[in-house]
């Protein structure tokens, strides 16, 4: 497997503007070492699912590359989110997109 399978770039997809240049947060599919997953997909999601980890709050959808290519995790980071890993498996049932929160103008 090449680099270009385990890291990738998105464009934003949605959320909420906020003051200041927008740019892409960038996305890093990091292996497990544990290889192909083990367990079946779960039914409920046979196309992939989509997470809001913002709860409410303004944030940016983020595209992951589908279906992982194995157990692991994405690695989403950018300029104006705070970094956050989500996992996968390479199976039906994995993340399709991911939005997350902006960072809090603190």
């Amino acid at each position: 497997m090449d680099g270009e399978q385990h890291r990738a770039t998105h464009a934003l997809i949605g959320g909420k503007s906020m003051p200041g240049p927008e740019t892409t947060p960038s996305v890093t599919f990091v292996p497990s070492g544990r290889g192909k997953a083990q367990c079946p997909a779960n039914p409920d999601f046979p196309y992939g699912k989509a997470l809001d980890l913002c709860a409410g709050k303004p944030g940016v959808w983020v595209e992951l590359p589908y279906p992982a290519p194995e157990c692991g995790a994405f690695i989403i980071a950018g300029e104006r989110i705070d970094s956050v890993a989500v996992t996968a498996a390479g199976r039906a049932d994995d993340p399709t997109k991911v939005k997350v929160p902006y960072r809090s103008a603190a």
